[in-house]
């Protein structure tokens, strides 16, 4: 008799843990390259002025958001109106406590083209640094081994790093407001 009891509370803990194994969360929607399959930020933004202009916005702009733009700017080049950068976004997980912890650092590489009246910014390459190689479209794959959930959760940290940099950059690209001193 204890051997049945036994053998039906393995039953149901089993299949109760293989039930919560396949709740899987519904996957954050991040921009997918359709060309590449990288995540990847892109969109043209019309705004008035010349490449010299738009290209010099762009650098004040960098120099603002970014601590050590030595670091960041990998290559600017003016008279093509392109600039581009390295940086980084870091991702957090919550302890068995609730508490938000650093986990790591994910790369991004970082292009801004200046033209006449528009500029494109194109984000993407997203490298976690403690994997180095390993891109973080891999962090959607929920039949991998090692997956998590919290996954998911790293890539909604990351889209909202980059929505925050990107109103950012729009702001930053706008022109500057002339005072006029009338005394």
């Amino acid at each position: 008799m204890k051997r049945i009891i036994v053998f039906l509370a393995v039953i149901f803990t089993s299949t109760a843990v293989f039930a919560q194994k396949q709740e899987i969360p519904e996957a954050p929607n991040l921009p997918i390259d359709e060309r590449t399959g990288l995540v990847t930020y892109q969109d043209v933004v019309k705004q008035e002025g010349t490449p010299k202009v738009l290209y010099d916005r762009a650098m004040g702009w960098a120099k603002k958001f970014y601590k050590n733009t030595g670091e960041v700017i990998k290559s600017a080049d003016p008279e093509k109106g392109i600039i581009n950068m390295r940086s980084s976004v870091r991702i957090f997980y919550k302890d068995k406590d609730g508490v938000m912890r650093f986990k790591n650092i994910v790369y991004y590489n970082f292009k801004l083209e200046c033209r006449d009246n528009r500029y494109r910014y194109t984000i993407t390459d997203f490298k976690e640094k403690a994997t180095g190689s390993a891109p973080i479209e891999a962090w959607f794959n929920t039949s991998a081994s090692g997956w998590t959930p919290s996954m998911f959760g790293y890539l909604s940290q990351i889209d909202e790093e980059m929505n925050k940099l990107i109103e950012s950059l729009e702001e930053g690209m706008q022109p500057a407001e002339e005072f006029v001193d009338e005394w």
